[in-house]
């Protein structure tokens, strides 16, 4: 008998975890769509750091800033190459107006409410 009970609540405690876990695990990735509105560059400074990258806004989400990297925005299309600039001309930004579909990594930085998200993917969508 005890050994019954004690299956039983080890597939309970099991049952339990997996519930508790499932949803963390599928989110590997969180999914945006929309219409670009604006490309940007942004700098981050660290100790003896100095990172460049580009900000991409979608209408459809106001508050929320999406970053790539200079060489992703680049292979995306999204701009075009011009060296170390810390401005985005109209010229080299092609990628205002798109509809796309960004793949991101679910953690964000920033707060809550104008949440920062790190793109993995980009894909643009017909209009």
């Amino acid at each position: 008998m005890a050994t019954r009970n004690g299956k039983i609540i080890l597939v309970l405690a099991l049952v339990l975890f997996l519930a508790g876990v499932g949803p963390v695990l599928g989110q590997a990735t969180k999914i945006f769509s929309g219409k670009i509105s604006e490309i940007a560059t942004g700098t981050e400074l660290n100790i003896n750091k100095r990172d460049t990258f580009y900000i991409v806004r979608l209408d459809e989400y106001i508050n929320v800033q999406f970053r790539l990297t200079p060489e992703d925005a680049v292979r995306y299309g999204l701009i075009e190459k011009a060296g170390p600039t810390a401005v985005v001309t109209p010229k080299m930004s092609k990628g205002i107006g798109w509809k796309v579909k960004l793949t991101c990594d679910p953690k964000y930085i920033g707060d809550l409410k104008t949440p920062t998200y790190r793109v993995m993917s980009l894909v643009k969508l017909a209009d």
